[in-house]
C-alpha cells in the first residue's frame, strides 16, 4: 500500500520519539500499540471490541464503554457487572483471550479490536480479515501503565486516563517506598495458592510482582508460570511466612487451619493465613482493582508499617473511578466473601 507523506511522517514520529498517537488529514489516527505496531483507526472510533477480559474495566474506569460493541467479562462478577456496569453486562461477546470466535467477532463490525500481546493465535486471525487490532500487555508491570496510556489516546479520554495513572502511580510509589524501609531482617515470603491449595505460581506473574513492590517475596523461587502443581513437602521446605489464597482457590482460610497436613507450617502456626479479597474481579488480577490488592496485601502482612486505612482506601477508590458508594458494611461483606471465582483455562 502506497503511503501518503502524512501518513509516513506519523509513522516516523511515533518511532522515534515514541508518540502513540499521530493524526492523520483524512479523520484517522495512527495509534502505536504495546508491541510497536502503528495502527490506523478513526479519530472517532465508536465500534470498538475488547477480547481481553481486563481491559474492559478500565475503558470503564474512563467512561468510554458506551464506544463498545462487543467485550470479554471474563472472570468478573456478572452480577455486581450487570448492576454497576450495565453498558457492559449488556454487550455480546465473541469469545475471552484465546478463546475467540473469529465469525462472531466479525459479526460486531469493528473499527478496532483491543487484545493481548499474548493472544498470539487470535491475533494472527484478527489482523489476516483486516481488522485493526491494538495489543496491549497488562500483565506485565512495567507494560500496564504504557497500556492505560495507549487505551486512554484510542478513545481520546487521554485525561481520564492520566486522572488514573497518576493516582496509581502515587499509590504503587508510596507502597514501594514503605516496602523498601522494611529491614532485610523483617522480610517476609508469601506462597499463593492458586486454583488449588498446592498449585501455586512463579516468579514471573503478576502477584510475585505485588510482592516484591510492598517489601515481600514470592516464596516459589525458581518457578514460572500460574499453573505450577507443588507437594505438600516443597510448601514446609520454602517455609513461607505467609499464605494467600487467591480468589479462585476453592480451599477456604479456615480449610487450612484445620488441616493437619498444614498445621505444623509456621505460617498456619501464627495464623498467616489470608484470602485475597475481590469485588468485580479478583483484587490481584491485572485490572484497576489490582492497586487494592496491593494495598490490602501490605495491610496484612506488614499491618505495623502501613499508615493508610485499608476500608477509606477501598471506599474512595470506588466512588472515585466507579462511581459506587461502598458502606462501611459492603466493605465488610468484600472481606467475609469466600465465594470461589472461576478462572477458564483457554485453549492452546
Amino acid at each position: 500500500m502506497q503511503l501518503s507523506l502524512t501518513h509516513l511522517f506519523c509513522i516516523l514520529v511515533a518511532g522515534f520519539l515514541l508518540i502513540p498517537v499521530c493524526t492523520i488529514a483524512d479523520g484517522t489516527v495512527l495509534i502505536t500499540d504495546i508491541s510497536g505496531n502503528q495502527v490506523e483507526i478513526p479519530a472517532d472510533v465508536t465500534r470498538v471490541v475488547t477480547v481481553d477480559p481486563f481491559s474492559s474495566q478500565f475503558i470503564y474506569v474512563i467512561g468510554a464503554d458506551d464506544r463498545l460493541v462487543g467485550t470479554c467479562i471474563g472472570p468478573a462478577n456478572r452480577d455486581l457487572v450487570n448492576k454497576t456496569q450495565p453498558t457492559l453486562g449488556s454487550l455480546p461477546s465473541p469469545g475471552c483471550k484465546t478463546n475467540v470466535n473469529l465469525e462472531e467477532l466479525m459479526k460486531l463490525k469493528p473499527e478496532l479490536v483491543i487484545s493481548s500481546i499474548d493472544y498470539t493465535s487470535i491475533n494472527n486471525d484478527i489482523e489476516r480479515v483486516s481488522i485493526p487490532l491494538v495489543q496491549i500487555d497488562l500483565e506485565e508491570a512495567e507494560n500496564l501503565v504504557k497500556s492505560y496510556e495507549i487505551v486512554g489516546k484510542i478513545f481520546g479520554k487521554e485525561k481520564e486516563a492520566q486522572e488514573f495513572i497518576d493516582y496509581y502511580n502515587q499509590k504503587m510509589n508510596s507502597v514501594q517506598d514503605t516496602g523498601e524501609s522494611i529491614s532485610e531482617d523483617q522480610r517476609k515470603s508469601i506462597y499463593f495458592g492458586q486454583r488449588s491449595p498446592l498449585q501455586t505460581l512463579g516468579d514471573d506473574y503478576y502477584e510475585a510482582e505485588i510482592a516484591r513492590i510492598i517489601g515481600a517475596s514470592n516464596a516459589a523461587k525458581g518457578l514460572s508460570g500460574g499453573d505450577n502443581t507443588v507437594t505438600m513437602e516443597q510448601v514446609y521446605e520454602w517455609n513461607p511466612s505467609s499464605v494467600v489464597l487467591l480468589p479462585y482457590c476453592p480451599a477456604s482460610v479456615e480449610d487450612i487451619l484445620a488441616d493437619p497436613a498444614w498445621q505444623s507450617l509456621s505460617a498456619v502456626k501464627e495464623k498467616q493465613v489470608f484470602r485475597m479479597p475481590k469485588y468485580l474481579m479478583s483484587w490481584e488480577l491485572p485490572v484497576p482493582e489490582s492497586i487494592l490488592g496491593t494495598l490490602w496485601l501490605q495491610s496484612v502482612i506488614y499491618p505495623e508499617s502501613v499508615s493508610f486505612d485499608i476500608k477509606d482506601e477501598i471506599k474512595s477508590f470506588y466512588k472515585k473511578f466507579y462511581r459506587i458508594d461502598l458502606t462501611d458494611k459492603d466493605v465488610e461483606n468484600i472481606f467475609s466473601d469466600t465465594t470461589k471465582v472461576t478462572l477458564n483455562k483457554p485453549k492452546q
